[in-house]
């Protein structure tokens, strides 16, 4: 499988496009832009940059607390500057020093959760989705445990397939752990799974099961720019996590940001109704251009390059239609594109169906 590479950003693209008007598919971005509540609030701030921030994170996960309510506290819940933030702070508190630790993934995946651990010396061991549906092993996935793994990485909905599992799903994982595993359940789409129950991994955390949730702010609530995100889990693997904290780990801007983007209920609902709409929208169109894809409960499809065109070459054709999407990581035919307005969604369908036609019968 291909190694995980960083995205380019619009303005790599923009140097080298000239002034062509460019919608950026590539990286699961809120096309809204950032919570309106939370722009409001990060302007406050700026006026009290000469102070250095609370120490601690503890008013955040407070309010994060008060959100979720269902009897969590503000003991279950720790924050980070973003998901790979706090995908370094497990592998600190869980790697064991001097041991041959090992993670194992699910790839095609984030790929974080590998070159994170791999920085600290430890074996990254694979355990594929199915590569025709992008299933998960559920039942199998405990076959890839060792003495010395000490955490297993899934996502749902999984990046960058969009795939997604269930409750029953979960549970299987879950009780085929051994104790010194621990469960990452990286969950930072969550809230665009709104055509399918996802698991009820916040009951597993009451369970005091063995489960860390991954949560972001970078998606729903437009905050990507300030790299904020929290972990919830028991009580226990919370303090854990915060032994291996900095003190002014989160800086002030990003924690006026968070409580403020929590309570903008509106924007939430226009954003998630959007992604709703305009991802079926897509998939429509894929239908009538005969693309493949796979069904999707996050914020971006992935789908097979058609005409039998790498993902690379589809990439670079797109944008030269000022179209930015992502070579779906792992997956060399396969490509991610983010869900927009409509208006960016209309470009990248108009230029696919010219890409497609353009190439009919062209395999180079």
């Amino acid at each position: 499988m291909s190694e995980y590479k960083i995205g380019q950003s619009i303005d790599d693209v923009r140097e080298a496009s000239g002034d062509i008007n460019i919608y950026k598919m590539s990286s699961n971005e809120n096309p809204f832009g950032p919570s309106p509540k939370a722009i409001g609030a990060i302007t406050e701030q700026l006026s009290q940059l000469h102070f250095y921030p609370q120490r601690d994170d503890s008013k955040i996960t407070q309010a994060l607390a008060d959100h979720f309510g269902r009897g969590l506290s503000a003991a279950n819940f720790t924050t980070g500057n973003g998901a790979v933030d706090l995908i370094n702070l497990l592998e600190a508190a869980m790697f064991v020093e001097g041991e041959a630790n090992n993670i194992i993934i699910c790839p095609p995946c984030f790929g974080s959760y590998a070159a994170t651990a791999k920085l600290k010396g430890a074996t990254v061991i694979e355990h594929p989705l199915d590569p025709e549906t992008f299933a998960i092993d559920s039942a199998g996935l405990a076959s890839s445990v060792t003495e010395n793994t000490r955490l297993v990485y899934i996502c749902n909905p999984n990046n960058p397939t969009g795939s997604y599992f269930d409750q029953r799903a979960l549970q299987q994982i879950l009780d085929s752990l051994p104790e010194h595993v621990t469960l990452v359940y990286d969950e930072v789409y969550y809230h665009f799974a709104t055509q399918f129950s996802l698991p009820d991994a916040i009951q597993s955390v009451l369970d005091k099961r063995n489960i860390v949730i991954l949560h972001s702010f970078s998606k729903a609530y437009g905050l990507a720019g300030l790299r904020t995100g929290y972990a919830i889990a028991s009580a226990a693997i919370i303090a854990q996590l915060q032994k291996h904290k900095l003190t002014f780990q989160n800086d002030s801007v990003s924690m006026a940001a968070m409580p403020a983007a929590l309570a903008d209920k509106q924007f939430l609902t226009q954003v998630i109704d959007n992604n709703t709409q305009q991802r079926s929208w897509i998939i429509s169109k894929f239908d009538d251009l005969g693309i493949q894809y796979w069904p999707s409960q996050a914020n971006f499809i992935c789908f097979k390059a058609p005409n039998g065109s790498s993902a690379k070459q589809l990439v670079e054709r797109l944008l030269s239609y000022g179209v930015m999407v992502r070579a779906a990581f792992y997956l060399p035919n396969h490509v991610r594109v983010s869900v927009g307005q409509a208006d960016a969604n209309r470009q990248f369908i108009l230029a696919m169906g010219e890409i497609i036609n353009n190439t009919s019968g062209d395999n180079t």
